[in-house]
């Protein structure tokens, strides 16, 4: 199947992992992932689970995951570096694939990265994102399991919401 852009709006507040989790509980209560055990939209099963531990019961869907934020389990604290492992390299066999894993340990899936100052400007050209450079970071989630956020402002320059965005699954 390969993995699946997701990306999501919410409203601007403080506690990012509270606006995460959130963001989590209504993409789930919704049913708007992938439920790959019977392989469609969990909004259009009625059999689909009840609880996130249901969910994640089958494996099937530890496999596949659900192509959603439902994928991820941490926001990064600001400043926090995550561990991309052998993300950026290119290998063709097994011995090559644990040599990089050696090198540069397992990336860090399933987090959620915060666009930094930095990253923002040289993406867009400005460090108070708004909607309009959401297509400019779109390409800042290069890594598959591994998400991003950014703080998008109003016209005013004030946090008007929160941006979540990625691609995962199998």
């Amino acid at each position: 199947m390969g993995a699946s852009g997701w990306d999501y709006y919410m409203p601007y507040q403080d506690d990012r992992y509270v606006a995460f989790v959130t963001l989590r509980q209504l993409v789930f209560e919704a049913g708007e992932f992938f439920w790959a055990v019977s392989g469609k939209n969990a909004a259009d099963d009625p059999a689909r689970p009840a609880t996130e531990d249901e969910l994640w019961a089958e494996e099937v869907v530890r496999l596949q995951g659900t192509h959603s934020i439902l994928d991820m389990y941490r926001v990064l604290a600001e400043g926090e570096s995550p561990n991309y492992g052998y993300l950026p390299y290119a290998y063709e066999t097994f011995e090559e694939y644990m040599a990089l894993v050696k090198e540069h340990g397992n990336p860090d899936y399933g987090v959620i990265v915060p666009v930094t100052e930095a990253e923002a400007y040289e993406a867009a050209g400005n460090t108070k994102l708004t909607r309009d450079h959401v297509e400019a970071i779109v390409p800042l989630a290069r890594y598959p399991g591994i998400g991003r956020l950014a703080v998008l402002h109003d016209d005013d320059g004030e946090p008007a919401e929160l941006y979540f965005w990625g691609f995962s699954g199998d």
